[in-house]
């Protein structure tokens, strides 16, 4: 990521102006509203001169010059009575409270268009950043962890908002407010103006140290919470063995360790933002002071001001103050945000799959042969296949099977094109792969994973995932039967209507395996890869998966990754791989003849091995 400078780089700006422009119509009324909010309020305030003027028997609004003088005379003016100070009173307050009143109107607008501004905006980051991940290649997310995933689609989505919330809302707040005021101030004195504008940044230049100390707190609490936070998910997530090995003091330990860290992080954090009452009120009396004493020269001694100006101006110079610090801290958070936003561009800077698919041809399905054609693999420059060959005719199953890290796994990924060969080529009758539209190739293909992913919805929905209003019920529950999974389906509360909780948590290892290969037959595809199907099935469940897998091999081209070779021993050709290498091929008994790789795997498996040893 590009280093980030003290100012806040204009880039990712420019990058959110797409996500602004569907809602310009926000964007103008929260804009609008603001400038009329600070309008009013500052006026509201200078209304405190004429008031002040008849409570002091003073002409109310003395003959001045000056654009201020000239709305008030326009305005409060009209409601003044001649030797009615009174009278004038009370209509100046009537006066007042309309513009509070006004005021408040357009604070509420500008709250509520601001906040659907923010959220609208954020939601359709949000949306674009998910749309665009669904649609990344395999090998994106194998570079990233789920949780750094999670924590751009989600938080840093929140946190980007967090620069429209204080560029376009409370900075434009803060600044109409902080531009009128300025205005305000210079209309009632240039010289006073003058010096409320050197000292008065004095407060935030103060509170510089004070803030810094309270964001570097801040950050270590953040990760003294994740230290928490992570305990706690370890515990839960582990729970079993942490009663096996009797390890709940330990963990009790832990908890409270961290716990401890946090609370008294957040104590400091507090005495710190205590101590900034005191120095914002110190400085800003210091402030007031000054304000006081030069301008009482000008109303004792020059006689260039009344007492009512100011009042009234020393009245805008505090509550200026506030505005200028939000002003002042808008660089820190805004570098926060956009460091967060430029980590969401950096996913959606990522080609697609659909971006880089050359694919134009046009298949009406699968009707001869699979072809690797001298193919490799290597991932970010490390070999994972070398030089693969081979045939697999329709109806065929082909197993293959090697110790772990073989590449089994990534041989079959190569025919749905999750990622593509470095060198040589894949045929599908004839075709080379990536020739064809990379929906039609897939629409051939159904997978079975060795990690069955079941979601928080019905077996219904879960078995006819991804094809909602395809298929009827009639269909669904056939490839139930065909997997072998209509008897526990039956059995549960609610049949196909039950929720399976998160990740099927309801459901033994063996069912969640039927209910995946339910799910990949569903939709009847000439290719089925079933990548490591049965590894970890008990006895039953195997025999259940190898049933439904024999009687639908009519027809079918299935690839079965395996580490039991009982279950391929009537494949018509076994793969074996080592080390990225195809080392053997044939059928089962012409393997076990000549003795090599497979026959060692077969022997060691079996016991063979052993009982020649006895």
């Amino acid at each position: 990521m590009p280093k980030t400078s003290a100012l806040p780089s204009a880039a990712p700006y420019r990058r959110l102006l797409p996500f602004l422009r569907p809602h310009v119509g926000r964007l103008l009324g929260a804009v609008t509203s603001n400038v009329i909010a600070a309008v009013l309020d500052v006026f509201s305030l200078t209304l405190l001169i004429p008031f002040l003027n008849a409570l002091f028997e003073l002409q109310p609004l003395p003959d001045r010059p000056g654009v201020l003088y000239d709305i008030l005379r326009g305005t409060v003016g009209l409601f003044l009575i001649d030797g009615d100070p009174m009278g004038s009173l009370r209509n100046i307050i009537f006066v007042i409270l309309g513009a509070v009143f006004l005021k408040s109107i357009f604070v509420f607008l500008a709250g509520q268009t601001g906040a659907k501004l923010q959220e609208y905006v954020t939601r359709d980051l949000r949306d674009a950043v998910y749309m665009h991940l669904t649609r990344l290649p395999l090998g994106f997310f194998t570079r990233f962890k789920a949780g750094q995933i999670l924590q751009r689609v989600l938080t840093d989505t929140a946190q980007t908002k967090q620069v429209i919330t204080e560029v376009i809302t409370r900075a434009l707040q803060s600044g109409a407010t902080v531009i009128v005021t300025i205005y305000a101030l210079f209309a009632i004195s240039w010289e006073l103006a003058l010096l409320s504008l050197v000292v008065a940044p004095l407060l935030t230049g103060a509170l510089q140290p004070l803030l810094r100390r309270l964001r570097s707190g801040h950050r270590r609490l953040g990760n003294q919470h994740g230290e928490m936070t992570s305990v706690v998910q370890e515990t839960v997530s582990g729970i079993r063995l942490v009663k096996s090995f009797g390890a709940e003091g330990y963990e009790e330990r832990r908890f409270i360790d961290a716990s401890g860290d946090y609370a008294r992080g957040t104590a400091r954090m507090a005495r710190l933002a205590v101590l900034s009452q005191p120095i914002t009120e110190t400085i800003g009396t210091a402030i007031s002071v000054a304000i006081l004493w030069f301008g009482a020269r000008e109303v004792l001694v020059d006689g260039s001001l009344s007492g009512a100006d100011l009042i009234t101006f020393l009245i805008l110079v505090m509550r200026m103050l506030q505005p200028m610090k939000q002003l002042s801290q808008l660089p820190t958070t805004a570098q926060a945000s956009l460091a967060a936003a430029e980590r969401l561009f950096e996913i959606l800077d990522h080609p697609t799959e659909a971006a880089t698919d050359r694919g134009t041809r046009s298949v009406s399905g699968f009707h001869d042969s699979i072809t690797f054609d001298g193919v490799s693999f290597a991932y970010e420059d490390e070999p994972v296949l070398r030089d693969i060959s081979f045939t697999a005719r329709r109806g065929q199953m082909i197993a293959l099977v090697g110790a772990s890290g073989a590449g089994k796994t990534t041989l079959v990924d190569l025919i749905p094109r999750f990622y593509e060969p470095t060198a040589g080529r894949i045929l599908l009758d004839g075709v080379d792969t990536r020739d064809i539209r990379l929906p039609e190739l897939r629409s051939l293909i159904g997978i079975v994973s060795q990690d069955t992913v079941l979601f928080n919805d019905t077996v219904r929905h879960n078995v006819a995932y991804g094809s909602e209003g395809r298929f009827t019920t009639a269909q669904i529950e056939a490839a139930a039967r065909a997997a072998n999974a209509e008897g526990f389906i039956a059995a549960l509360p609610q049949g196909y209507d039950t929720p399976l909780g998160e990740r099927g948590t309801r459901l033994s290892g063996g069912q969640r395996q039927r209910l995946a290969i339910a799910r990949a037959l569903l939709v009847d595809p000439p290719v089925l890869i079933l990548d490591e199907a049965t590894s970890a099935l008990d006895t039953e469940s195997e025999r259940l998966v190898q049933e439904a897998i024999d009687r639908l091999l009519e027809g079918r081209t299935v690839f079965v990754i395996a580490h039991r070779l009982s279950t391929v021993v009537h494949a018509d050709q076994i793969l074996v791989l080592d080390h990225g290498r195809l080392v053997e091929h044939g059928t089962h008994d012409e393997l076990l003849t000549r003795g090599g790789a497979y026959r060692r795997l077969h022997d060691i498996q079996f016991g063979a091995l052993e009982e020649q040893r006895s």
